[in-house]
């Protein structure tokens, strides 16, 4: 309405000049070198409102055609788009069902039509190079990719993974920081960073990598505690024979974050023992026995006594004093016993663990003991043979392929990273049932 009344007054006062000036004419003199030009003020008027009046229409027509034809090439435009986006479908379609022949057409179809954005053309194009199994040229358009903002996370992830298949775990790594920097949140991204870090031995970045993920709120403090202790314990392996000092310090950490796991104490005796210092050597074990009696402590433990020459009774016997009713601490008892032909500490211990289904490792003990203290080997034989048909005893095993092994390990032997349980065979198959 403002603007209508603004019109209006505009045209009242044109009216008002163009009165005023045909009611009142007069004379215009121009005077062009020695030529004299007169003429009425109302033809001058006739030829200044003709001449605005034809350049209006000029630039009227210029921008109405100038619009239809902006219209008419932007209406060409979304058609073309929209035949390019259509094959793009038809496209992904293809591949969904392995239609590879249909996949190649539709991609060639839509870089005819959507040449001006190339984001969706190098997608389609990587998808049909993994088709045809152009893996250099694949490489390159995974380059392209991350030289755009668009396609910039597609391109790295497709070259970690790429690098991942080559076995190439420093390139597969430097693309995987990358893209983790860009986006973390990306589905199995950080474990598979965890993995590489792990699969390189890059301990230290395996450590960064588990900072940034709790920052991110991608994993838990236990996560983050529990790889933490894994990157700490492998420094510590690591410098075990070039800075003994620089191991003590890691396991320390190690052990801080994840306390009273048997491998990282296995670790720690080692360093100890290390140093040549028995007598700390002795407080540890017995810490260490104070606070974890437990089967997996009690076989390393043994190895450690064994190889430090520790293995005279009254050690042992000063060890397991504060839990000598434990069943663990018995066997450790009657292990040594054993071995330095302690018959009496070792018949005494076993009495009331034989029942009437002996775990393998009794049979073995009672096997010894026949053997070594009445040479019987009829009944030695015998608690062999009953041996085999004893229960399973505990082991590590891969969570993931139910494979075995002796000792654990960061990476399990069957590739998988921090999947180790320790269990028997006996409950794994339980728990499948």
């Amino acid at each position: 309405m403002y603007r209508f009344l603004i019109f209006v007054v505009q045209l009242l006062l044109l009216i008002v000049v163009l009165t005023f000036i045909f009611t009142n004419p007069f004379i215009i003199s121009l005077d062009i070198r020695s030529i004299k030009y007169s003429f009425s003020s109302n033809l001058f008027a006739v030829i200044l409102i003709s001449f605005i009046f034809l350049l209006y229409l000029v630039f009227y027509l210029f921008f109405r055609s100038r619009l239809y034809f902006g219209q008419y090439l932007l209406k060409n435009k979304y058609k073309k788009i929209e035949k390019g986006y259509l094959h793009f479908v038809n496209a992904m379609i293809a591949i969904a069902n392995k239609d590879n022949k249909t996949a190649i057409k539709s991609h060639k179809k839509m870089s005819h039509y959507l040449n001006d954005d190339p984001s969706l053309s190098l997608l389609l194009k990587s998808e049909v190079l993994k088709i045809e199994k152009k893996f250099p040229e694949l490489s390159n358009v995974y380059e392209d990719m991350i030289k755009s903002k668009k396609t910039e996370s597609l391109g790295y992830r497709g070259l970690m993974e790429q690098n991942l298949k080559n076995q190439d775990y420093h390139h597969a790594f430097l693309y995987g920081e990358k893209l983790f920097s860009l986006n973390p949140n990306i589905e199995k991204l950080y474990q598979t960073l965890i993995f590489i870090a792990a699969k390189t031995k890059n301990w230290n970045q395996l450590i960064s990598l588990s900072k940034k993920a709790f920052s991110n709120k991608l994993i838990s403090k236990n996560d983050l505690n529990e790889n933490k202790s894994i990157g700490f314990y492998e420094i510590a392996k690591i410098k075990f024979d070039s800075d003994i000092k620089d191991a003590l310090n890691n396991i320390h950490k190690a052990i801080d974050l994840k306390k009273n796991f048997p491998p990282y104490i296995k670790l720690h005796l080692e360093i100890v023992a290390n140093l040549k210092d028995q007598r700390s050597l002795f407080k540890l074990i017995k810490k260490y026995w104070n606070l974890v009696p437990d089967s997996l402590l009690r076989s390393i433990i043994t190895k450690i006594i064994i190889q430090n020459n520790l293995s005279d009774i009254k050690f042992i016997n000063e060890l397991v004093k504060n839990n000598l009713n434990l069943e663990e601490s018995k066997k450790l008892l009657i292990y040594f016993a054993i071995k330095n032909l302690d018959w009496d500490i070792a018949r005494k211990n076993i009495a009331g663990m034989i029942g009437p289904n002996p775990s393998k490792e009794i049979c073995y003990f009672m096997s010894d003991i026949e053997l070594g203290e009445n040479n019987d080997k009829q009944k030695s034989d015998a608690w062999i043979l009953r041996a085999e048909n004893a229960s399973t005893e505990y082991t590590w095993i891969c969570g993931i392929t139910n494979q075995s092994q002796e000792e654990w390990s960061t990476l399990s032997n069957s590739g998988y990273y921090n999947s180790l349980v320790w269990t028997s065979h006996k409950m794994l198959r339980q728990n499948k049932i």
